[in-house]
C-alpha cells in the first residue's frame, strides 16, 4: 500500500462520522499513513487517539460543516443514516440524516474545499431485490426502504456534483460490513448483522434466523472496506464513479450464525424464528456482489476470509488473546 501511504502522509483529512463503526476505523488507518485527521461527529469518540482533532457538530449545520472542511484534502462522509427497518418507522428522520446532510456536505465542499476528494458509503440495498447474481454496478437501482431510496438519491447527488461542479466524488456501495466494535452496541449503533450475531452469542443468547437463514449475503471485513475507501480517495480514475465493495461471495445467514456460535463457544441458533413484519417488508433475498470494477479501477481486492474475519471480530469483542 505504498501508493496509498504517499497520498495521505501529511495531508489534512476529515472523517464525518469519525466516532462511528466504519468512520473510526478509517481514522485509525489514516493515522497509520501519517495524515492529519479531524473526526466530526455528534458524539464524543469512545476512545481518544493521539493525533486526532475532534469536532462535535451536526452534519445538517452548514456553518459547522464549512468550518471543519476548510482546507481539507480528503473527506470521508461516513456519518448519518438509520438503517432499512428504522427508516420505515421514521422516514422523515432518515431523509434528514441522509439526503439533507449529504447536500449540506457537498455544498460545503464546493464552497470551501473544491479540490478535496470526497468518499461516500452507499449500500448494497440500493439494488433492492435482484434476480441474477452476482450484482455488478450496471444493475438498476430500486430500493425497498426509505433508507435505500435515500442512499440512491445521495449516490446521484455525488455523481451530479462531479459532473456539474467538478468535485472529486466517489461512492462505495458496500455489502454487509463487519468488524471490531464495542460489545453490546451492535444493534443500537447499527454495526450490522454479523456484529449483532457475535453480541448475542457472547451473551449466551439465541440468534434468530428469520425464514430459516438460507438467504445469501455478502460479508466484507471492515479492514477491507477501509482500504477501499482510501484507494477511492486517492485514485484519479475513480472520480465521479460508484464501486461495489464486498467479498464477491454469497454465504447463508445460517452458516454465518453457526460459525459465530462455534467460534464464541456460547449461544445458539434458532432457524424457526418468525419474520417480523417490518424486517419482512425490506428483505431483498439472496445477494452478493461482482467486485471486478473495484479491482480494475482501484486495484482493490478483499483480503480477509470469512473465517479469519469472524475470528478477529470475536477476539476483539471478547478481549481474547490473538
Amino acid at each position: 500500500m505504498t501508493g496509498v501511504h504517499a497520498s495521505f502522509e501529511g495531508s489534512r483529512c476529515v472523517v464525518l462520522g469519525g466516532a462511528g463503526f466504519l468512520g473510526s476505523h478509517i481514522v485509525d488507518e489514516l493515522l497509520e499513513h501519517g495524515a492529519s485527521v479531524t473526526a466530526f461527529d455528534l458524539r464524543e469518540p469512545l476512545r481518544t487517539r493521539d493525533g486526532v482533532s475532534t469536532f462535535l457538530g451536526d452534519m445538517t449545520d452548514p456553518a459547522a460543516v464549512r468550518q471543519v472542511l476548510e482546507g481539507a484534502e480528503h473527506v470521508f462522509a461516513f456519518a448519518g443514516g438509520s438503517g432499512a427497518v428504522r427508516s420505515l418507522a421514521d422516514p422523515l428522520m432518515d431523509l434528514h440524516t441522509s439526503c439533507e446532510a449529504q447536500l449540506v456536505l457537498l455544498e460545503a465542499v464546493r464552497q470551501v474545499a473544491p479540490d478535496a476528494s470526497v468518499v461516500f458509503p452507499g449500500s448494497r440495498l440500493e439494488y433492492g431485490k435482484v434476480h441474477a447474481l452476482p450484482v455488478d454496478e450496471g444493475r438498476s437501482l430500486s430500493g425497498t426502504s426509505p433508507y435505500a431510496i435515500h442512499k440512491i438519491a445521495c449516490d446521484n447527488y455525488y455523481r451530479m456534483y462531479a459532473e456539474v461542479h467538478g468535485l472529486s466524488t466517489v461512492v462505495l456501495r458496500i455489502a454487509n460490513p463487519y468488524g471490531s466494535h464495542v460489545p453490546g452496541d451492535a444493534a443500537r449503533l447499527g454495526y450490522g448483522v454479523m456484529n449483532a450475531f457475535v453480541d448475542r452469542a457472547i451473551a449466551g443468547e439465541t440468534i434468530p434466523l428469520w425464514g430459516g437463514g438460507a438467504q445469501l449475503r455478502d460479508f466484507v471485513f471492515v479492514d477491507d472496506v477501509v482500504q477501499a475507501a482510501l484507494l477511492a480517495s486517492s485514485t484519479e480514475a475513480a472520480r465521479g464513479r460508484a464501486f461495489n465493495i464486498g467479498s464477491g461471495e454469497g454465504v447463508s445467514l445460517r452458516s454465518v450464525a453457526e460459525a459465530v456460535v462455534a467460534e464464541v463457544g456460547t449461544g445458539a441458533v434458532d432457524a424457526e424464528a418468525p419474520w417480523p413484519q417490518d424486517a419482512a417488508a425490506v428483505e431483498t433475498g439472496d445477494f452478493y456482489f461482482d467486485v471486478s470494477l473495484a479491482r480494475e479501477v482501484l486495484g482493490w481486492v478483499p483480503h480477509t476470509t470469512l473465517a479469519d474475519g469472524i475470528r478477529c471480530l470475536v477476539d476483539a469483542a471478547t478481549g481474547r488473546a490473538v
